[in-house]
């Protein structure tokens, strides 16, 4: 298979982006499903996630757009932006939470939470928060999405896109609500003014593991 286009590439980057934010849902809302256990439901949402941000990977690859950000240079000025975004985002957490009510996506989980038991309590505390989430999602809404808008870099329209995506991906599951969207999009926004300063996608993902942990610690000692 040769190299795959830019035209094409882009459609690909769309088609995929819709089956990241979609097709779980749809998949594990259909009959197909039905008798799983936990620990298999919500393993079967990670494994399509998982196969989803597997293409996105093969994509970037066979169009030469990984080349480009997968950089692996250490930089101090890199550790400072990375620790100043860390520091926004817990700033941007207070204040939407002063402001805002809470995210449904968050009652949800805190509501679901206590029932997670043995393997699911693993899966749902510590894997996907804190390490398959932030990686399938970094890879898909900054590696994928920025790759797939940079022609329209010098208008913004990489970092609004990336953000905004972000953010109905947290809000598409547990309905539209505009403070919900206002809430991941601005951490979005961090993600990717990081991302475009480093110009790697370890350094973003090293943080949103980083903020994650941080998330779930907090939680659990509550």
């Amino acid at each position: 298979m040769g190299k795959i286009t830019s035209k094409h590439y882009f459609f690909i980057a769309i088609l995929l982006v819709l089956a990241y934010q979609y097709l779980s849902g749809l998949v594990l809302r259909s009959g197909l499903v039905t008798g799983l256990s936990d620990f298999a439901y919500y393993l079967s949402d990670m494994t399509l996630h998982f196969l989803v941000v597997l293409l996105a990977f093969f994509t970037m690859v066979k169009s030469g757009k990984w080349q480009k950000i997968n950089s692996k240079k250490f930089r101090w000025s890199y550790l400072f932006y990375c620790a100043l975004a860390f520091l926004l985002l817990f700033l941007w957490n207070r204040v939407t939470f002063s402001l805002f009510p809470p995210t449904r996506n968050a009652v949800s989980y805190q509501r679901y939470a206590p029932t997670f038991t043995g393997a699911t309590a693993f899966l749902m505390y510590f894997f996907y928060p804190v390490i398959a989430g932030p990686i399938f999602e970094e890879i898909i809404y900054r590696g994928l999405v920025m790759t797939a808008l940079e022609k329209g870099k010098k208008w913004g329209l990489d970092v609004l896109g990336s953000a905004a995506l972000f953010g109905v991906l947290h809000v598409s599951n547990h309905g539209w609500v505009l403070t919900d969207f206002f809430v991941y999009m601005g951490g979005g926004l961090i993600f990717v003014v990081l991302f475009r300063a480093t110009k790697s996608i370890y350094w973003v993902i090293g943080l949103h593991i980083a903020y994650n942990s941080i998330g779930q610690i907090l939680m659990l000692l509550r």
